[in-house]
């Protein structure tokens, strides 16, 4: 129902609450930031296929996941360094998420 099924291709695996308005969510092919709206629709706020990490997500101040992606914008000379902290309420909802995370990752092909 996001955004008015503009992803519904993509196989959902897990997902968790940011806080009251926003979830974290994993699909067999990336990741998306959801954030639900004053009417209840659901906006895909960014997004990032697995493909596009540079590095390995981890947890860093017990509670923050942290994912690094190349960057969206193209850029003639590179792609430099980008990512997002997504700040959970507890230590346990990180790694709980981390955990979903690399276990929807290693179901992918490996070339």
């Amino acid at each position: 129902t996001i955004e008015n099924g503009r992803f519904a291709k993509y196989r959902y695996f897990a997902h968790a609450k940011v806080n009251d308005s926003d979830f974290f969510m994993i699909t067999k092919r990336g990741i998306f930031f959801v954030t639900k709206g004053t009417f209840g629709q659901l906006t895909c706020e960014w997004q990032y296929l697995f493909e596009e990490f540079t590095k390995d997500p981890k947890i860093v101040g017990e509670r923050r996941l942290r994912i690094e992606a190349k960057e969206r914008v193209k850029s003639v000379f590179h792609a430099k360094e980008f990512g997002k902290i997504i700040n959970f309420k507890t230590p346990e909802i990180a790694e709980w998420v981390l955990n979903k995370l690399q276990n929807a990752r290693d179901g992918l092909p490996k070339f």
